[in-house]
């Protein structure tokens, strides 16, 4: 039983999506930040997303302002980040969910 448990929690999907444009400064910001902790975001796939290019996912999912983080698990929207975001902030997503 607790085996099962246990392989269920690797076989749930996640996700950050975060939409982004070239001239945005905040979010190269963010890139690096998740770049100095990506060894803690194993298992966490990370879509970066122009908002100039994807406009149709952009409007799909509603995003008007830039950087945002959006974490999804098995498809389904989790939470929304918008801004400058710390290390610990993100981290935090994960621990939450």
């Amino acid at each position: 039983m607790l085996l099962s448990t246990c392989l269920g929690e690797f076989d749930k999907m996640k996700e950050f999506k975060i939409f982004t444009a070239r001239y945005c400064g905040t979010c190269r910001g963010l890139k690096r930040r998740l770049t100095e902790i990506q060894e803690k975001l194993i298992g966490v796939e990370i879509s970066y997303i122009d908002i100039d290019v994807e406009r149709k996912l952009t409007r799909s999912l509603k995003v008007d302002k830039i950087p945002v983080l959006i974490y999804f698990i098995d498809g389904v929207e989790q939470t929304r980040l918008l801004g400058q975001l710390s290390n610990e902030q993100i981290l935090a997503l994960l621990e939450e969910n």
